[in-house]
């Protein structure tokens, strides 16, 4: 890793101190957003393809102020509850890491994630449009635009702590505890069930919105 050693003296002044703090602001603003202005955040700030490609570029960035909470969420007390909880221990992990990373290297873990997200979903969307045709690309680029959000990244985050700090014990539930690496290798196999039936289950078929009701979103851009 010399060649990133290099990198980092050149550009690690560049580094965002605290880079989790400010990504807990953007979910918390994108989450008011999503409270106030219901489907706001769908019609102007979400990663939609098409419309970038016709001119709303700020949707590149804007798409990082998903809204976790929303009223057409149910049970929004219960769900601003969750997302608090979820904001406080990314926010914790982030710091660890950082800690144990350095800034610049922690900035370019989450940056280089933030940029995976975007080719993933722009080549995803470019080979979809030319099985399916560009009559379809509207519909494609607004189907892409409702799923894609920060989770998949802030859950991989959660596995680099879990590798590096195997016996920290959390709290599931607020009651049962369990050590952090059985919590990422839990993760680890969603993960590997979600990537596997994205390229298995055909989208629409009976046992895709089966696992989809089950939380998993089988879609090979995942």
């Amino acid at each position: 890793m010399k060649w990133f050693d290099k990198v980092e003296r050149k550009l690690g002044r560049y580094a965002i101190p605290n880079l989790m703090r400010y990504m807990v602001i953007v979910s918390i603003i994108g989450s008011v957003i999503g409270l106030v202005v219901p489907g706001f955040y769908e019609m102007y700030l979400s990663l939609n393809v098409y419309a970038i490609l016709h001119g709303q570029v700020w949707r590149i960035v804007t798409f990082l102020f998903y809204p976790y909470v929303s009223i057409g969420s149910g049970g929004a007390l219960i769900n601003m509850i969750f997302f608090g909880i979820m904001l406080y221990v990314y926010y914790w992990i982030g710091n660890m890491l950082e800690q144990i990373w350095g800034r610049f290297r922690f900035n370019a873990f989450y940056f280089t994630g933030i940029l995976l997200i975007l080719i993933m979903t722009f080549g995803y969307y470019f080979v979809v449009c030319h099985a399916n045709g560009q009559a379809l690309a509207p519909q494609i680029g607004f189907g892409l635009a409702n799923q894609i959000d920060l989770s998949d990244l802030n859950l991989s985050m959660f596995l680099a702590f879990a590798f590096l700090f195997p016996d920290t014990v959390f709290r599931l539930y607020f009651l049962i505890p369990i050590k952090a690496k059985w919590l990422g290798i839990i993760e680890g196999a969603y993960f590997a069930i979600t990537i596997a039936a994205g390229f298995i289950v055909p989208v629409g078929s009976t046992l895709w919105f089966s696992l989809l009701q089950a939380g998993i979103m089988a879609l090979p851009a995942n």
